[in-house]
This record gives structure tokens, sequence and C-alpha cells, in this order.
């Protein structure tokens, strides 16, 4: 057996792998919890863990310098989400629509969160937002450095207590207009950019086939060349742990929610998987988009064939795309 530790979410998608339900053959798998950003910062400037749960804005700001981060993505994606329902903004800011962010102080966590790359892009590419002239705040620190180009105006601003909760108060006193955040926001003071997140959302994805990709799981390069098997049996242990999920699904009297089978008919309406892993052709489309976001952001050093990004030499033909 080889002992392998994995950061990774507990997401209700994971729990198989979490609770031992699903455990990936030929490996005695330790997993450890940390949440966001610290489990980034773990991996990226110490790589802590053998696998680890990363953000894909970090992982594409690394690849330049394989030497000093040596590890790489396979092709799993435990966390996904749509992003419009976080674009926050000040009631009282004159924001009606994504152009009139346009000169507007807006804040982000950081320039290489996943969030903001998606936000910004979405915002650009489906709104007509200039995302030049937007006076960017960025609020905490990269976790892994990069160039932001000189065509962007981003002042920086020092945290203090805490890079979430200071953009929150920074928005509450009106020192920000607005805010890509990462999670929900509750600020009195703020409102939704868009009145109807879900039905935007929706629309989004019938346009364009993307529900965004947030993280993917990357491994340590020694370990992929000693044991490049374990791609496989990780790869098949998340997949399982996920079908568990799906089939809890079919009996949503399980999920906590009013009217939960509704929402579940409706989810498999849009999306039979909405957690689909490997290469396929959905996700190539998902992905190609993000590194065409994160390249022209600065965040990617150029564009990549996905084939550079992910470790699938070793997955079996018909396990991913």
């Amino acid at each position: 057996m080889l002992d392998l530790s994995l950061a990774c979410g507990r997401y209700e998608w994971t729990r198989g792998l979490w609770d031992g339900n699903v455990s990936p053959e030929g490996i005695d798998l330790s997993i450890l919890e940390y949440h966001n950003p610290e489990r980034f910062v773990r991996m990226a400037n110490n790589l802590e863990f053998d696998a680890c749960e990363l953000s894909m804005g970090t992982y594409l700001a690394t690849r330049f310098r394989p030497e000093q981060y040596p590890f790489t993505a396979i092709p799993v994606f435990p966390h996904r989400r749509f992003r419009h329902s976080y674009i926050y903004r000040r009631i009282d800011a004159d924001i009606d629509t994504p152009q009139d962010l346009e000169g507007k102080r807006v804040g982000v966590v950081n320039w290489q969160t996943t969030t903001g790359i998606w936000q910004r892009g979405i915002l650009r590419e489906q709104y007509g937002l200039d995302t030049r002239s937007v006076d960017w705040h960025r609020v905490g620190s990269e976790i892994v450095p990069i160039e932001i180009p000189n065509e962007y105006s981003v002042t920086d601003l020092d945290p203090g207590g805490g890079t979430v909760p200071y953009m929150e108060e920074l928005l509450r006193s009106g020192d920000l207009d607005a805010v890509l955040h990462p999670v929900p926001l509750q600020v009195p003071e703020a409102e939704r950019l868009f009145e109807e997140p879900i039905a935007e959302e929706q629309a989004y994805f019938e346009e364009t086939g993307i529900f965004p990709i947030m993280h993917a799981i990357v491994l340590k390069d020694e370990l992929l060349a000693e044991h490049p098997w374990i791609v496989q049996k990780l790869y098949d242990a998340f997949e399982n742990a996920k079908q568990e999920c799906l089939r809890r699904l079919e009996r949503p009297q399980w999920v906590p929610l009013l009217w939960a089978d509704i929402h579940a008919e409706r989810q498999r309406e849009l999306l039979e998987d909405p957690w689909e892993y490997g290469l396929t052709e959905t996700n190539r489309n998902v992905l190609n988009t993000l590194v065409e976001y994160a390249h022209r952001q600065g965040i990617a050093d150029r564009r990549y064939d996905l084939e550079e990004l992910f470790a699938t030499e070793s997955l079996e033909i018909g396990t991913f795309g």
C-alpha cells in the first residue's frame, strides 16, 4: 500500500472519501482538511501534501516555474460554481448594469483567485465591461507572485485582520462601490448586481455550456514519476464518491432544503452530472475559456494546451475525454 496525504474540501460529492465508503485501490489515503486559501498556500509554498485540491488560478500561475512548483493537476475538479451571484454593489453606488462598474472602485480578494478570473472574464465577454477602466482594489496578497498587466489599474490595500471581512467592511463603509466576492455576502448596504442571478447564470450556461471550474486536484511530480498508476486510482475514487452522491440525490428527502425534489429535477434537466471529471468535450470548453481569461489578465504566462496542464497519460481511454 502506498501512503498518500490528500488535502481536500468536505463536499457532498467527496463524502465517500471522508467517511471511508470509497478508498482508492492500493493507496492508504490520509485526508486533511484545510480551508481556502490556507490549503493553497501550504501546497504552493511548502509542498506539504502529496495531493491537494488547488485553486485553478493559482495553479495556472505556477506552470511556467515547474521547478519551483513541482506538481501537476489531474482532471478531477472538486469545486465548481457559477459566479454571477457573487458580484455585489453598494445600493447607493449608481451601479445598475455591469457596464456601470467602469470607473468604480471594485474590490477583489487577490488577482489570481479563480473567482475573480471568471468574474472579470464574464463581465468583459458577456456584458461588454471594459475591465481596464475599473478602479480595482486588491485586498489580499497573491499566493504565487504574478505580474498584473499595466493596462489594469490596481490599488493594493492592507487587509489587517482578514481579507474577506476587510473587503466587506470597505464595501459597508463606502470605500468600495462593488466587490467580486468568493462567498455569499450579507452586508445591508449592498445587494447582488444581478437581480435574478439564477436566471442569469442559467442563461449563461445555455449560451456557453460553461459551469465554471474553480479547483483541481494536483499531485507531486515525484509521485507521478514513481507511481503513475495513482492517477487512475485517485480519479476512480473521486468518481465513485461522486456517483455515490448523485445516487443520494435520487432520494432528495435526505437533503435539508424545501422543495428539494423539484430543485433536483430542474438541475438534472440542465446538467445530468454537474461535477463531471476528465478532459471531456464539455470540460475542455470550460478549461480553455479559463486559460484564455487567465492569460489575458496576466495570471497565466501563455495560453496552455490542456495536455500541458493535466497528467492524463496513465488514465485509461474512455475514463476521460
